[in-house]
Order: structure tokens, then sequence, then C-alpha cells
């Protein structure tokens, strides 16, 4: 007993003792109540499966739990049983055996023993059904047009169908089995990708699928979306990874996004993106010692040159008028247009309040200039008004309503002027 006992406690000893036996033996204690297997050899596993951390709960009815559970607790010597293998197996067998069972405490050693004919025919039947599980799994993913590869615990991978060869511009697969998955992942934190891959491993589950960008062997870039589970491979557990190419997907909503977010004439920020530009900026500068400023931008004779020229020539005029307000900016800046005639400019990050009005000097010398076009010579006048932060709001409704009043206040100067936002204007 103390040399089972002394085992039990020394699992490195345990497993180099049992892992050659031709025997199945197993170590199965009570844990809060369930019976839990904690160690079994090479032989069991062969017969029954991976069982370590499962209980016996979760691989047999009550009934079935029971006789085993008693059978243990006797700690006697069993011949000739006739048992089922678990339930949870795909393909049940029977197996007559002669099973020792001893109990150290709240661990018990089960040892069992079986004819060696019958061993090897169990292990021959279960490796037969291996190999035409793995054959019928390679034969369904091969034909598969989604990308499906295989890693190992290490991110080598170890499959790889038709399809994911094509994905990653691969002839052969002997040009990708054994790499590493990190190379192909391109711009990616691999941390987190560790991560999601540590949990399918121990079993978890993983929300999915997620989008990555890949990198072919040729060196370009795709947007991939990923799915991945946990499956057998070859005795060994795997990752396997669904792939598909959504780069023209990404594309697309790349470009109706654009859509939603630019003016289609002009090709600048729309009145939407203005507004949640100006939000995510406030909110910025909040936690900062920042000045933006709001420049509001009118035609003040617009009207006429559409009504005089035409709408074809009113359109060419706007998007002349575009680029002279573009001319100059950095990148920090933004102009959008918010419908008709109307355009302003968010500047952030300014150095003081004097800044803004300095900028709309400049820009109102530059679009004051002539536009010719098709043979004609066009004056156009513009009204600038101005409205800062934090000195006249310190949120969008006051800002773009002082700006508003400054443009009018330009509007009543005369035109072709700008104003700056003062109290009581």
């Amino acid at each position: 007993m103390n040399t089972i006992h002394s085992l039990i406690n020394q699992p490195s000893l345990l497993k180099n003792i049992s892992h050659h036996l031709s025997d199945a033996l197993a170590i199965i204690q009570n844990v809060k109540g369930k019976m839990i297997f904690t160690y079994i050899n090479a032989t069991m596993q062969r017969v029954y499966g991976d069982l370590e951390g499962c209980a016996l709960d979760d691989l047999y009815c009550e009934a079935k739990r029971h006789h085993i559970e008693e059978t243990m607790e006797r700690s006697e010597n069993h011949r000739n049983h006739l048992v089922e293998s678990s339930e949870r197996s795909p393909n049940p067998f029977q197996i007559s055996y002669s099973i020792q069972s001893v109990e150290v405490g709240e661990t018990y050693l089960l040892y069992i023993k079986m004819e060696s004919a019958q061993m090897m025919e169990l292990i021959e039947e279960k490796e037969r059904q291996r190999i035409e599980s793995e054959s019928r799994y390679e034969s369904v993913v091969e034909t598969s047009p989604d990308s499906i590869f295989l890693h190992d615990e290490e991110d080598r991978i170890i499959y790889v169908n038709q399809a994911g060869m094509d994905l990653l511009g691969a002839e052969k697969a002997v040009e990708l089995l054994g790499q590493d998955i990190k190379k192909f992942l391109y711009n990616e934190p691999y941390e987190d990708v560790r991560k999601r891959l540590n949990t399918l491993l121990s079993g978890g589950y993983v929300k999915g699928p997620i989008e990555r960008q890949l990198q072919k062997l040729d060196g370009s870039i795709m947007d991939v979306e990923l799915h991945g589970g946990l499956v057998e491979y070859h005795q060994i557990k795997a990752v396997q990874t669904i792939c598909r190419n959504i780069s023209e997907r990404r594309k697309q909503q790349h470009q109706l996004k654009e859509m939603a977010y630019h003016d289609q004439l002009t090709n600048i920020p729309n009145r939407r993106y203005f507004f949640e530009k100006l939000e995510d900026e406030l909110k910025r500068v909040n936690h900062q010692d920042s000045i933006l400023a709001l420049l509001f931008f009118d035609l003040d004779n617009f009207k006429q040159i559409n009504d005089r020229y035409g709408h074809q020539i009113g359109d060419e005029l706007l998007v002349i008028f575009t680029k002279r307000l573009s001319q100059g900016l950095r990148k920090t800046d933004m102009l959008s247009r918010l419908g008709g005639d109307e355009f302003v400019i968010l500047l952030s990050d300014l150095a003081d309040t004097n800044h803004p009005r300095k900028v709309a000097d400049r820009m109102l010398d530059r679009v004051l200039q002539p536009i010719h076009l098709q043979g004609c010579e066009i004056e156009i006048s513009v009204s600038i008004g101005v409205s800062i932060y934090p000195e006249h709001g310190m949120d969008q409704g006051e800002l773009l309503t002082k700006a508003d009043r400054a443009l009018y206040k330009a509007k009543e100067n005369g035109r072709s002027c700008v104003s700056v936002y003062t109290y009581g204007s």
C-alpha cells in the first residue's frame, strides 16, 4: 500500500513505470464529490481516448457509473466483467477484463488487465477507425471552397487544403507545412491571436469569426475572416482555421463609407462626417489645453452665377473653389461641404486665438481671385465667419451658432470679408 501511495504522489515516476504497460491504468480522484480521471497511461488512452480531466458523470449513465464506483470502493479484484466503452465514444465497443482497484484516501488506482489478443484487436480497430475518420476529413476539406489550415500547439501548420494553398500563393503544400502561422499575420498583435489559440487548445470557446490581415508568400496583403475550432488530427490536438478572403467585401464597405461620408461633387468630407469629427475633437480637446476654431464660408453671389451660367458651370466653380480652400491646410485641419455653397474648415491644435483670423485672411485673398471657366471670367464674393473654442463656446451647438452669427456679420459688413465672433454681435 505504501508503494502505491508513493507512486500516486509521484506522477513522473508513475508515468515512467506505466507508460509501456500493455494493461490499462488510471488514477481517479474524488474532487468535490465527482470522480475525476487525473492520470491515464498510454494503453488506457488508446482504448478509451483522452480521459484526463473527465468525470465519470460525463462518460456513463448513472447506473453504469454507480457500478464502476462500487467496484473501486470495494478495492477488490474482480474478473471477467463485460462493459461497454464510454457513451461519448463515436464507436462504442465491449470488453471483458479483470480489474483491480486500490483506494488511497480519496484517490483510486484502477488497473485493468485484458487479454493480449483482445487488446491488440481493440487497438487495431480504434486505429482503423481513426485512419478512416482522418481520411474522410481530408476528403471533405480537400474539396472545400474554403481555405482550411490545421496547426499544432506550437503554431506550426500541419495541414492545408488546396484552397488554402491558393489563398497564400503556394504551388505545393510543402511550401506551407511546418511554417509558423505568425509569418502570415500582417501587422497584427500576436498576443491577441495567441490568447484565442490557447483558449481553443484548452477546449474553451472563442467568439468568432474575427477579421484580420494576412500576407501571402509574394508579400501582398489581403483581408480575411477567420473561424477557429479544435480538432484531433494524427492523434494530436490541432486548431482548425477556416479562412475566407474578404478583401473585395472590405473594398466595397470602404467605398460605401466613402460615399456616406464624402460629398459626391467635391470629394471632401460632407456634413455628416464634419459633425462626427467635430464631436470627436471637442471630446479630445476637453482633456487638453488646446484651441480649435470653425471657419464658415459662404459664396455670396452663387445663386446669380448659377442663374447666369447654368448649373454645370456652377458645379465646376464649386470644385475649383474647394481646391483653393484646400491649399495650405495642415493634415490636422478638415475642410467640409455642408451643402450648396456653404463650407466649413475645422482648425485643430492652434497655438493661440489669433491664428484662426490669420488663416481666414489668407483664405480670403486666395479664393477672391477670378475663376475662368469655358471662356468666362467669373468674379466671386466670399464671406467668412469664425468661432473659437473655448473662447466662444464649449460644445458643438455653441460654436456652430457663434460661427453662423459671425458669418452674417461679415455679410452685413459688405461681404468679401472675415468676421470673428464677438459677444453682443
